[in-house]
């Protein structure tokens, strides 16, 4: 057979792309598309990967780096274009990237958000074969679901609709081939779940002996999982009736789990060494009384300037600044901005507060959260995405649509069911009681009352001296807190 010289183009978004610039944590993401050539007989640049981290199939279309210009400046006849969009196209909070699964391949309104069917179609799937092209539709690789179910948001089913269905529907009215990584890769997840975990990004590890990962990022791959989702899609490609299975290469067989996951980890990481606090000799901004001012973790840049922590007239205000996309609670890790302060680690106490959302900027996201965080250990101003340890939240994760009461243990994110809706100018109760062995966690919403209490739950396992009570916010939001009440009611028996 005469050889191909012409190119496989690859967009998406952060699970299909190539990460020039290693994230500088123990298992750095990496996309499918960038692990392709191993399985394809091409050389390596004939695979052209345009894939932009964050990106959907609309804000693709104008992002500055001109990625959308170079495919259709480049694409031409016996052309591939492998499309791989659904993640970012989700998020409805964000008109810039939103798209609407439930609307029609021939609606063009963009009222509500496009429709992701007729943007994939005019802009992908109709340039390419103008260009003599063959366009090739992915659905979206699952998310981790921890309980091995996979329905629902890990499967891209969100309140706007389905969105695996709505590229496998246009792919039949457009007569395209489909490769369907959503069920490809919620089989192979059901079948080994536990295995399944280290296909993922992970931001530090447990212990120097054992080197587990901790930290699983649940919507991004690591280059040994990548390289198996790139596997799988070849596969898929080969018994597809597309031209492009006559490159995949004969004979291919899975990455080896002892060799690739190997390879995924970055050979500079060290963990982070834990310097506790000390209030006199700690460089911390004190902004009021025995309170103090911080933002660390992943905080999605090189500085601090989007977040702030100050104190005035009675009240604490904490923000990360509204209109920049900056901090996050995620599984992958945590960025926040706090005014906070120690607690012995031996004392039981009662901590309330009354939190206003002020502000909330169009990023605002399943990210973004806020309330009163007991947690294991505090950053002083410090970039450090394996800051994962274990803490308590009475308040909120997500926006608009959140949850009352989250936590992190073991170093994985939980949440209670406990649906909430908030906005600018929401107001909560929120308190957080310790009582010997129990610790109670209480958000008081929209007229309802929603508790959870934990037992024997550690938060002493990183710094032995102090717990911390933080007043935070993260992800486009800006809080008041007011009537703040923390109370030492006496000695924990079992300190």
């Amino acid at each position: 057979m005469e050889r191909f010289n012409g190119k496989i183009f690859v967009v998406g978004d952060s699970t299909v792309c190539e990460y020039r610039v290693p994230d500088r944590i123990y298992l750095p993401r990496c996309g499918y598309g960038a692990e392709l050539y191993n399985y394809f007989d091409v050389k390596k640049e004939q695979i052209v990967n345009l894939a932009l981290s964050g990106r959907s199939s609309l804000d693709f279309l104008t992002d500055k780096s001109g990625n959308y210009a170079t495919l259709m400046s480049g694409l031409s006849a016996g052309d591939y274009l492998i499309i791989g969009f659904g993640h970012n196209d989700e998020k409805k909070e964000d008109a810039a990237r939103y798209t609407d699964p439930a609307k029609d391949l021939t609606d063009s309104g963009v009222q509500g958000g496009p429709s992701f069917k007729y943007n994939l179609y005019q802009n992908y799937i109709k340039p390419a074969r103008e260009r003599g092209a063959t366009p090739v539709l992915c659905t979206p690789i699952v998310r981790y679901d921890l309980s091995g179910e996979y329905g629902g948001t890990s499967v891209h089913i969100t309140p706007s609709g389905d969105y695996a269905q709505a590229i496998r529907e246009l792919g039949k009215a457009t007569c395209t081939e489909v490769i369907d990584l959503t069920a490809i890769t919620r089989a192979i997840y059901i079948a080994d779940n536990a295995g399944a975990a280290y296909f993922h990004s992970h931001a530090t590890y447990t212990d120097e002996e054992t080197r587990e990962p901790l930290g699983m990022d649940g919507t991004h791959l690591n280059s040994y999982g990548a390289k198996r989702i790139a596997y799988a899609f070849a596969k898929a490609v080969e018994a597809s009736g597309c031209g492009l299975k006559n490159l995949v290469k004969k004979d291919i067989t899975p990455p080896e789990f002892k060799k690739d996951f190997r390879g995924a980890v970055w050979a500079d990481y060290k963990k982070p060494v834990y310097t506790p606090f000390e209030p006199s000799t700690t460089a911390a901004k004190q902004v009021a009384e025995g309170w103090y001012a911080t933002a660390f973790g992943d905080l999605g840049g090189n500085g601090f300037s989007p977040f702030g922590a100050e104190y005035n007239g009675g009240v604490f205000t904490v923000w990360s600044d509204p209109m920049q996309t900056k901090g996050k609670i995620a599984p992958s890790g945590d960025g926040i901005a706090a005014a906070f302060t120690p607690i012995p680690s031996g004392k039981n106490f009662i901590a309330s507060a009354t939190v206003k959302i002020v502000k909330a900027g169009g990023g605002a996201n399943g990210q973004s959260g806020f309330g009163l965080m007991l947690r294991d250990d505090i950053y002083v101003n410090r970039l450090d995405v394996a800051a994962l340890s274990d803490y308590i939240v009475s308040g909120v994760l997500g926006y608009p649509e959140g949850n009352a009461v989250f936590y992190r243990e073991g170093s994985k994110l939980n949440w209670a069911k406990n649906p909430v809706t908030v906005g600018e100018g929401t107001t909560l109760e929120l308190k957080l009681v310790r009582e010997g062995q129990k610790i109670t966690a209480e958000v008081r919403a929209e007229g309802k009352t929603y508790q959870k209490q934990f037992f024997d739950f550690k938060l002493d396992s990183v710094d032995g001296k102090y717990m911390y009570l933080c007043l935070f916010a993260t992800k486009c939001l800006k809080a008041e807190f007011s009537g703040v009440v923390l109370k030492i009611t006496g000695d924990f028996a079992g300190a």
